[in-house]
């Protein structure tokens, strides 16, 4: 239970942020979200029970940085539903892998090179996905909510989170 107060913390950050963009002004909100939001589907995937995680999924997660990820996120959705005032356009980005992966450091764990391969996102993927969620003209879902989750991986064979709908709305 160490990490609850961080987390909480963090949740607290995020609705700083969503009311401070709302009295300001700000029309969209970008926030770097984490694949951890919904890493309890991890177990699934690694055991072939699941092939894909799909970001209109519910979020679930079995740890607190998970979780918190999953409840700024919530958020964000009420602040973009427009229940506390107008509707914040909201993209919450669930960042995978963000590194090099160097295959040595997984010599006796190929569940763990299979993951971060699937989850890796390049620089210039990365870079490019934060300029269109902040530039795409419309963002609204299929029910005019303008809320996005997007996952932040390249795409590559082993992938195991989904892009569709970045592909299609960015």
């Amino acid at each position: 239970l160490a990490s609850y107060p961080i987390e909480m913390a963090n949740i607290e950050m995020a609705s700083r942020v969503y009311q401070l963009s709302l009295e300001e002004g700000v029309r969209r909100v970008v926030a770097a979200s984490s694949n951890h939001a919904a890493d309890w589907y991890e177990g699934l995937i690694h055991a072939k029970k699941k092939d894909v995680v799909s970001p209109s999924e519910r979020a679930v997660s079995d740890n607190f940085y998970g979780w918190a990820k999953e409840a700024y996120e919530h958020l964000g959705f009420v602040f973009a539903a427009g229940r506390v005032g107008r509707a914040l356009e909201v993209v919450q980005i669930r960042i995978g892998a963000p590194r090099e992966i160097d295959a040595s450091r997984f010599e006796d764990d190929p569940v763990g090179y299979h993951r971060d391969l699937g989850a890796y996102i390049s620089p210039r993927d990365l870079t490019q996905l934060f300029v269109r969620s902040l530039e795409t003209e419309d963002i609204r879902d299929e029910h005019g909510v303008p809320f996005q989750i997007f996952y932040g991986i390249s795409d590559n064979t082993r992938k195991f989170w989904s892009i569709t709908n970045a592909r299609q709305i960015l």
